[in-house]
């Protein structure tokens, strides 16, 4: 058995590419019903939570225990920890336990790589990013790993950050892009054409403007809460088309449940994305929503290329 570290995870890693083809291929499991995955198991303690996300699919079994502690953030340390354990499908043994806070940032920079690569239009050059934590971060390398941006536009409501924020992604992206700080969300919704959200708010982050917000590809990665929400109602009104990660999402989004309960949206313009992937259909030029809360099946295979990428390379601490 190996231990990889978060060092270890991304030197495994040839390219961010890697991880996206795991998440396509994951998309394609839950399509064909391919994997067996209960609903994750989640305690919350206070504001505190303990995650439980086991997941089995023809090539893998894996379980990922993770705990949520927004407090850390005031004494520098990790607001998402824990770790993921691979077992050998044919003896049960454990195979590797990897840090499942670098996997977690990585497969869900992936969801919005994937969602760039299929719902921003062909012309999109210009990305926009609301949050600057660690999901913001990835939320931008993968983006422009997606799609070649000449302009990626960030704001924070921490104007403090931003220089470190900058300093990070730009050695990440391997071309010339022109990283700008915004003063405000409505800067950044003026010229942004893809406009993603990685925030923990429990209010939307962009303003209820339906002319700032027409014609946009909007991908939501923050809210995994039904009290939390990143989006207005005025969204939801003109989005021609919303599509989920999995459809728990449906019932775990306060960016779902509240616009389908205050009856903004109905049930029936929402769909899964893994449909969209299938299809190979064009893309669209009217305003679009993906909304992604994340799910096992992600886990399982964006680890499963990360072990076999690590092994390939002699990469990790080998455990006996």
């Amino acid at each position: 058995m190996i231990y990889l570290n978060k060092e270890d995870i991304l030197e495994s890693l040839a390219s961010y590419e890697e991880i996206m083809e795991a998440v396509e291929d994951a998309y394609k499991a839950y399509e064909i019903g391919n994997y067996k995955m209960p609903s994750r198991l989640r305690e919350d303690m206070g504001q505190n939570a303990l995650l439980l996300m086991p997941c089995i699919n023809a090539q893998g079994l894996g379980t990922k225990i993770l705990t949520v502690f927004p407090g850390n953030s005031a004494a520098d340390k990790p607001a998402i920890d824990g770790v993921m354990i691979l077992n050998d499908m044919a003896t049960g043994e454990p195979t590797a336990i990897m840090d499942a806070k670098t996997l977690t940032a990585l497969r869900t920079g992936a969801l919005g790589g994937v969602a760039v690569k299929y719902l921003a239009n062909d012309k999109t050059n210009t990305v926009g990013v609301i949050g600057a934590g660690t999901q913001g971060f990835y939320q931008a390398v993968f983006a422009c790993s997606a799609r070649k941006v000449k302009v990626l536009r960030v704001y924070d409501n921490r104007p403090e950050v931003m220089d470190s924020f900058i300093g990070r992604v730009r050695p990440e992206i391997p071309y010339d892009v022109d990283i700008r700080y915004c003063q405000s969300a409505e800067e950044l919704l003026t010229d942004s054409e893809t406009v993603i959200t990685a925030t923990n708010s429990n209010r939307p982050v962009i303003p209820d403007d339906e002319e700032l917000l027409k014609g946009k590809c909007f991908i939501g990665i923050g809210s995994f809460k039904p009290n939390m929400r990143e989006y207005p109602e005025s969204l939801f009104k003109i989005c021609r088309h919303v599509y989920i990660d999995t459809y728990h999402a449906l019932h775990e989004s306060g960016d779902l449940i509240t616009p389908i309960n205050e009856g903004w949206i109905k049930k029936d313009r929402i769909s899964h994305f893994g449909e969209l992937i299938n299809a190979k259909q064009g893309k669209s030029v009217d305003t679009i929503l993906f909304k992604a809360v994340g799910m096992a099946l992600f886990d399982l295979f964006a680890a499963q290329r990360i072990f076999e990428a690590a092994r390939e390379k002699g990469i990790g601490q080998e455990i006996k």
